[in-house]
């Protein structure tokens, strides 16, 4: 978990009021069907669309190959309604009244590689350029016929501001068992979320099949793994696997103590690891490729937080003995984690993925920078523990003009996590109300009387700024204590209000109260 008790202390301390951040005012059309995230634009038409159980999805011959897992799916899904499937016809041009189209076609405006149009009449016809696009049209299709068989007649061109929408979920601190993963899945994809991202390991538990015998009591095993990831790619989601390094270690410095970071009076900590041992870099490449192989999406997650606060470096000679052997001689003892970091990309990257990062280590007092090649995914604001120095993390908009790509993963508000921690719970109003993608806030703050105290200005970036690729609820199970089916009921308003926000369509409610009805109405596919 991202956050210390100290923070609550110091934010107490020397707080000041800074107003929350404006909701987005765009209103969707009054007459636009409720989905969520809402349709990007809505013109209604003459009639109604009717299913019924001799409805079937017709796909074009020549995008079967494409686009057939899509419907195969969308069949299964609305064929629950009659208890069989509806038959998948690889012909549209003989399309009848109750039917769904789904088409393949290159250059439609507006829509991008996400995105979709959507006509609606005595039947429906989806149209995109890509398969995630037309999957995303089907997302709609089940919304609107959730709890009726008809939809009003019309159309809509519909796509996402933002390419990454997510969740991330912390299994190193609490194992969630693959059926509660996969139902999470199904409920993300209902919403057009795509990617989800999992914290295999930290200090309390290392949650999948390890050759190194490092896995908790409970665990995924690696055919779990390849079970979950095969899923997530039917429903058109990216898994991005973390096994956060070089803090966020106990799991597996219970089993290598040898490779624990010591500082210069002999104080041992039992969750880092000294990296500046060959020994200690091969185990973790070692670790590394023993998983690269179960995850084939495009990202690996390097983690890089929580090492050490900027004043601390001082207190670890070897940090700065390796980053002027390894960097140079003008090299700072910070350069350290950064030429760590910087080592394990070029290890990633020869394995064919692209490495991630969170954000605190990534600012000034070093004499390199981290690879821009590395995606960095913002939760703060504040350097870990020294919460005021010179030496902070870049802000978003630095990071962007670096070349760096970034998602916000600010913990205020897109972190979830049990009651009975440090940190005040983060309501669920406030990441609908008072936040947008394009807006960064993270750690410095406490609540009273329902409202939050923040003590650093809140940072932006213009909305669907080039390199910023979107957001994701962050599920940390640190802290207090639940149960999955507390977990899964926490999570699931804030998921429908990530996918508003990152999709950034115009909002059907104006505030979270009202957005209760449409959460209440959209319902979920676990329903």
């Amino acid at each position: 978990m991202r956050i210390l008790a100290g923070a609550i202390v110091a934010a107490v301390a020397i707080g000041v009021a800074v107003a929350a951040p404006a909701t987005a005012d765009t209103a969707a059309p009054a007459d636009a069907p409720i989905t969520i995230p809402a349709l990007r634009s809505w013109t209604a038409g003459d009639g109604q669309y009717s299913f019924s159980a001799k409805s079937r999805v017709l796909v074009a011959e020549g995008d079967m190959p494409k686009l057939k897992s899509v419907a195969d799916l969308l069949a299964s899904e609305l064929g629950s309604k009659y208890g069989s499937p509806l038959k998948v016809i690889g012909n549209d041009n003989s399309e009848a009244p109750g039917d769904i189209v789904l088409k393949l076609r290159s250059g439609v405006p507006g829509i991008g590689d996400q995105g979709y149009q959507l006509s609606v009449a005595s039947s429906i016809v989806v149209t995109a350029g890509t398969a995630d696009g037309s999957f995303n049209g089907t997302r709609t299709i089940l919304q609107l016929l959730k709890n009726k068989n008809t939809v009003p007649a019309g159309t809509s061109t519909d796509s996402p501001t933002y390419p990454e929408r997510g969740v991330m979920i912390d299994l190193g601190r609490m194992y969630f068992p693959l059926d509660w993963l996969k139902a999470r899945v199904r409920d993300m994809a209902y919403l057009k979320l795509n990617t989800l991202a999992l914290h295999l390991s930290d200090d309390q538990g290392w949650r999948v099949e390890s050759n190194l015998g490092l896995q908790s009591a409970q665990y995924l095993t690696k055919n779990e793994i390849r079970s979950l990831v095969a899923y997530a790619a039917k429903y058109h989601i990216n898994v991005i696997p973390e096994i956060d390094m070089p803090a966020h270690l106990g799991a597996l410095l219970l089993k290598y103590p040898q490779f624990r970071l010591k500082d210069k009076d002999g104080n041992v900590s039992p969750t880092k690891i000294d990296f500046t041992i060959p020994a200690a870099r091969a185990l973790l490449k070692q670790v590394v490729a023993e998983y690269l192989p179960l995850f084939p999406g495009a990202y690996w997650n390097l983690g890089l937080d929580e090492y050490l606060s900027n004043s601390q470096f001082a207190n670890y000679p070897q940090l700065l003995e390796y980053a002027r052997a390894t960097v140079g001689p003008n090299a700072t003892a910070k350069d350290s984690i950064i030429a760590f970091g910087n080592e394990m990309n070029a290890f990633v990257r020869s394995q064919g993925k692209t490495a991630r990062a969170w954000n605190d280590n990534v600012g000034p007092g070093t004499t390199i920078e981290l690879d821009t090649n590395i995606v960095i995914q913002y939760w703060t604001d504040s350097d870990s523990e020294d919460f005021f120095g010179p030496n902070g993390p870049y802000t978003p908009q630095t990071l962007l003009d670096m070349g760096y790509q970034i998602v916000n993963d600010s913990l205020l508000p897109t972190y979830a996590y049990p009651t009975g921690g440090q940190t005040p719970q983060i309501h669920p109003a406030y990441l609908y109300d008072s936040w947008e993608v394009n807006q960064f806030y993270g750690y410095l703050y406490f609540e009273v009387n329902g409202s939050y105290v923040k003590i650093l200005p809140t940072k932006t970036v213009a909305v669907g700024a080039p390199g910023l690729r979107g957001s994701m609820l962050n599920d940390w199970n640190s802290g207090g204590t639940w149960t999955p089916d507390e977990a899964a009921a926490d999570i699931y308003p804030r998921m429908r209000t990530m996918a508003q926000k990152t999709w950034n369509s115009p909002q059907l409610a104006p505030d979270y109260t009202e957005f209760q009805s449409i959460i209440d109405q959209v319902g979920s596919p676990n329903d």
